[in-house]
């Protein structure tokens, strides 16, 4: 989930050429409702930090009372206070910053899933 198309549509470019399936939400209630409707097939979310209306927070939050063992990569450009960060990457969770790097996204992705 970003709001930037262009980041979106970057991530959404890394991770299928290495074979992941890849469902996109420009804003939070639309990432909301995609995981609701399709819970069982998302294994992994990518949750942009910094959104508007639904913020990255609130939908984490959200995320995790429908589901609390969801795993969820947070990407942001912005670093968040050191006790917000060490919360986003409990167990389950990671982060990465934005602009993507490549490899970096994949070894995150790769982490969080095989927790």
């Amino acid at each position: 989930m970003d709001d930037e198309e262009s980041l979106r549509d970057l991530g959404k470019a890394i991770l299928s050429t290495f074979g992941y399936t890849v469902l996109a939400a420009s804003e939070g209630e639309g990432a909301l409702e995609i995981y609701r409707g399709e819970k069982e097939r998302v294994h992994l979310i990518i949750l942009d930090l910094i959104m508007p209306e639904v913020g990255g927070l609130r939908c984490l939050e959200e995320l995790l009372r429908i589901n609390p063992d969801v795993k969820v990569v947070i990407a942001t450009g912005y670093y968040p206070e050191d006790s917000v960060k060490a919360v986003l990457e409990g167990e389950g969770r990671g982060f990465i910053s934005k602009p993507y790097d490549m490899s970096e996204m994949l070894r995150v992705v790769r982490k969080v899933l095989d927790k």
